[in-house]
């Protein structure tokens, strides 16, 4: 029988050898109940009171934020052992996405060409922009080209979604991926468990950034440019095919889903929305300027009573605010004309 004493010392012999990496993968291995996160409350609960000296393996912490993230990936034009490799690479992102509690898009089962063949091309493109754009975090496997994946990237980048490159250490990827100026990591692995534990280790690196950018990014769930455009419209008595047939390129279903969705979904370039501020006379800064329309006036009030207004226009160059005034007055001048 060995004693007390030496199972001691080999205990702990072992956990000072074994990182904390290593215990957690031996945890999930050997006790995945251990993990269970009601088995982790529980223990929280029955905390109170644990005898002093007693080894505590869990600590109670507050849940963390939700957060969303996007699987891009080639599908189309694959052959069939290229399309089961990447479902079970994309498998194996897809639960270590669960084990941080972030909710994984894989467009393979809503928008699979093979799977899927009789969903429209136009509906596969509004959900899989609109999908990026409601993510946290795109994470983008770069085994086979595919310009699908391209336009994902770049949907992420123009809405600063941070972006995960991951590759196979065989694979030449194109530096028009490797160079976007975004933020972004790069896993090159060999063996799906080199890659497995480089991607478990960057998510929880990454999961404080992508929460802070969530809270940060909240503001823009509200419909501020649309509720403006439409407004500004609406005013000058122009339907949405007039304003569409003013600006090159622009059709009456994209004005429409600028108007009626929240900013960060419909996410205008400034191209558009210039455009769009020439047919309504108006400027960019007008359109998403949530408060613009009050600065004016209170700088409008100081001009005329011979104060300054520069203080209120922070950030806005004088050219930039005497373009803006000018164009508010006009309006002002053509609305009292028509009455």
């Amino acid at each position: 029988m060995v004693a007390p004493k030496e199972v001691a010392d080999r205990l702990r012999k072992h956990f000072s050898e074994v990182s904390s990496t290593q215990f957690l993968d031996h945890l999930r291995l050997y006790c995945p109940e251990l993990i269970d996160r009601r088995a982790v409350e529980d223990s929280a609960r029955t905390r109170e009171g644990t005898p002093m000296g007693q080894l505590v393996l869990f600590q109670p912490r507050p849940s963390p934020l939700p957060l969303n993230a996007y699987l891009a990936y080639g599908l189309t034009g694959l052959t069939n052992e290229q399309r089961q490799f990447m479902f079970h690479i994309s498998d194996l992102v897809a639960m270590l996405c669960k084990e941080q509690g972030i909710d994984l898009y894989e467009p393979r089962k809503k928008t699979d060409p093979v799977h899927h063949p009789n969903v429209q091309d136009a509906e596969v493109c509004r959900t899989d922009r609109e999908r990026v754009l409601r993510s946290d975090l795109l994470i983008h496997l770069c085994h086979y080209p595919s310009t699908g994946a391209g336009e994902e990237l770049d949907i992420a980048y123009n809405a600063l979604v941070p972006i995960i490159l991951v590759s196979h250490s065989e694979t030449r990827v194109s530096r028009m991926v490797t160079g976007i100026p975004r933020f972004k990591l790069e896993i090159t692995y060999t063996e799906p468990e080199e890659l497995r534990l480089q991607l478990r280790d960057r998510l929880i690196e990454v999961r404080p950034l992508l929460e802070e950018r969530k809270m940060a990014f909240s503001t823009y769930e509200a419909n501020l440019v649309g509720d403006k455009i439409r407004g500004l419209r609406e005013d000058l008595g122009l339907t949405r095919e007039e304003v569409a047939q003013s600006v090159p390129h622009l059709t009456v279903d994209t004005l429409r889903h600028i108007e009626e969705s929240v900013d960060r979904i419909s996410n205008p370039s400034l191209m558009q929305l210039r455009q769009i501020a020439t047919v309504l006379k108006t400027t960019v800064a007008d359109l998403v300027e949530p408060d613009l329309s009050e600065r004016l006036l209170s700088a409008l009030e100081e001009w005329v009573a011979g104060r300054p207004a520069a203080a209120r226009f922070t950030g806005v160059s004088v050219k930039d605010r005497n373009r803006i005034i000018r164009r508010i007055l006009l309006r002002v001048i053509d609305s009292l004309e028509q009455e």
